[in-house]
């Protein structure tokens, strides 16, 4: 019997994706959202154009077979937890031999060549530095190491699945899969990435295999579209990055309070983590307490006063002052003419000081 051929057809302003005649995917081209499967062969076989030509990827027996470029934190946790959930280790790869073997080893499976790695999976992580994605697809397509159909993730928070183009070109599914969360080691990511928001952006034919992985290893996800990317990478390094910074900016504020460094840290995390808590049971906007949220000028005035002579503190608690204001119109515990007030104070020592 002759391979099915994947045809896409236009219908009513659809697309859908065909193997053998069996619809196994239907999308809209209109937005993002409208790009997610809204249907799947008895939503559990799929067959991606490509993969194995006469085969079916039974969702549920997890017999892809996945292959691992770059053996850092977040690639190595992401293997062991998919091999954990079930799925198939062709083999890894990373830029030293060492590194390789360290991973190969814990998964029991063998370390290999990058070109044959790509060969031989059906999904294939490029889960390298930033900087070495691009280099890595292009040498790789070089090489004709890419397949039609064959699924190819990157985790690049900052890049999107543009990256990969030179695989896509090839006929590959290409996507970035990318987990919202730290890790400062692997064993700490294995620990972190069941419950962790991953967003999926890229072809929408790798959504239904890209969003059962994640699932299958206790994650969630939601799905990117390609010209967000960057500012959802900004969201993330404000949420994450500038959290730290921000900590760091209080206790330069102890420091010139005259509080032992010893003592500054823990004496602010429980103020931190029972915020945190306070957000996550109440939202943002009515998790906001303090002076500003109170309407309270005085107490806002007083504060920058006693940073006169600290610009760079002063113009942070400034911008960040000007941010929360505007929680605290939508909570409602201030009017529009206490905001305008605030706003006018906080404006003006910023004038000041520049």
């Amino acid at each position: 019997m002759r391979c099915g051929k994947e045809e896409i057809r236009r219908k009513s302003g659809c697309f859908e994706d065909r193997y053998h005649g069996i619809i196994t995917m239907r999308y809209s081209a209109c937005t993002c959202q409208g790009l997610r499967r809204k249907a799947r062969l008895n939503d559990k076989y799929i067959a991606p154009s490509g993969l194995r030509p006469g085969r079916l990827f039974n969702l549920e027996a997890k017999i892809l077979e996945l292959g691992f470029i770059g053996a850092g934190k977040v690639g190595s946790a992401l293997a062991v937890l998919l091999q954990r959930a079930g799925y198939s280790l062709v083999g890894v790869a990373s830029r030293t031999n060492e590194s390789a073997r360290v991973l190969a080893e814990r998964l029991n499976c063998p370390a290999l060549p990058g070109k044959e790695l790509a060969a031989k999976s059906e999904a294939l992580f490029l889960t390298t530095s930033d900087d070495a994605i691009a280099p890595l697809t292009a040498e790789l397509a070089r090489e004709k190491a890419f397949h039609p159909g064959q699924l190819v993730l990157q985790m690049s928070g900052a890049l999107s699945s543009q990256v990969l183009q030179p695989a896509a070109e090839m006929g590959a599914i290409t996507l970035s899969l990318h987990p919202i969360q730290c890790f400062a080691g692997v064993e700490q990511a294995i620990a972190l990435i069941p419950g962790t928001y991953f967003s999926i952006e890229g072809d929408a034919r790798g959504y239904v295999l890209a969003e059962k992985m994640v699932e299958d290893i206790g994650g969630k996800h939601f799905l990117l579209d390609s010209k967000a990317k960057v500012l959802y990478h900004a969201a993330a390094c404000v949420a994450g990055n500038y959290l730290v910074a921000l900590l760091d900016t209080a206790l330069s504020l102890l420091a010139e309070a005259g509080v032992p460094e010893e003592i500054r840290l823990p004496a602010f995390l429980p103020l931190v983590t029972g915020t945190l808590e306070n957000v996550k049971k109440l939202g943002i906007t009515k998790a906001l307490t303090g002076p500003i949220s109170r309407g309270d000028r005085g107490t806002v005035e007083k504060h920058l006063a006693a940073m006169e002579n600290l610009p760079l503190l002063a113009d942070i608690y400034q911008t960040l002052g000007l941010a929360t204001v505007g929680i605290a119109l939508k909570k409602g515990t201030i009017n529009e003419e206490q905001a305008a007030a605030l706003r006018s104070l906080l404006a003006d020592h910023w004038n000041g000081i520049h």
